[in-house]
């Protein structure tokens, strides 16, 4: 017989306890390569292998959608056992979900046309032309406080790289993608768009696994209980390792 010590066993038990028996967790998501993104039918991605070891420790079954960011974003502060991923963790949105992680880390960007003349040396420097964005998005927020205002919102990221080559005078297009930097390349080859270049650095931010506030205390503890123990014993970074940028 195995012999543990006495920590490891309490804090097994009290997993054990904390996490809901057969009940399943519904995980909803967008595609944001390479976190999270549907390949084969499948959800996948370093964010998506990360959550699904934080459901394998705790044992809670997980259910894996993807949709639309500004549907799952709503979805997830409506619906009972549901939670958000990769979600960039923000003032406005500190109370309206509980948190987990920091999961992964994103690099936001703005990219424009390789023959983009503009000057934009700053972020503030963007408030001159129009920017597309994805509704319910992180970055809004984020460039709004910036004073960029003219911000031009679809429903998925997959829509803008072909309104960067629009006609000037067709009022869907735009100047400048606001975007990953790690998935906007595979993004604009599916829309068939070229000669794209990186305008600026916008921010780097943490990514977190967001549960609605309708998520029992049992789960989230059971979820935050399985992410420490997977960073202590190097899982977290063997994960990450293997899409190193």
């Amino acid at each position: 017989m195995i012999k543990r010590p006495l920590a490891d066993v309490l804090l097994l038990v009290c997993t054990l306890a904390a996490a809901p028996a057969g009940h399943a967790l519904t995980l909803l998501t967008e595609e944001n390569p390479p976190f999270n993104y549907t390949e084969a039918g499948k959800v996948v991605g370093l964010s998506t292998e990360i959550v699904a070891e934080l459901g394998k420790r705790s044992g809670i079954a997980l259910e894996i959608k993807s949709l639309p960011w500004e549907k799952a974003y709503v979805a997830t502060q409506a619906e009972k056992e549901t939670c958000l991923y990769s979600t960039a963790r923000l003032d406005n949105r500190e109370r309206l979900f509980f948190w987990i992680g920091p999961i992964a880390r994103d690099r936001w960007v703005l990219i424009g046309k390789r023959d983009f003349a503009g000057t934009v040396k700053a972020v503030e420097d963007a408030k001159r032309y129009r920017v597309g964005v994805v509704a319910k998005d992180a970055k809004i927020e984020f460039l709004m406080g910036k004073g960029v205002t003219d911000l031009r919102e679809v429903s998925d990221d997959a829509m803008n790289p072909a309104r960067l080559v629009l006609g000037r005078d067709d009022p869907s297009r735009i100047d400048l993608w606001a975007t990953s930097a790690y998935g906007a390349r595979r993004t604009a080859d599916r829309a068939k768009v070229k000669d794209l270049k990186v305008v600026l650095r916008l921010h780097d931010v943490p990514l977190y696994l967001a549960c609605g506030r309708n998520t029992s205390p049992q789960t989230v503890q059971a979820l935050r209980a399985a992410f420490e123990r997977a960073g202590k014993d190097g899982t977290l970074k063997r994960i990450t390792d293997r899409y190193a940028f």
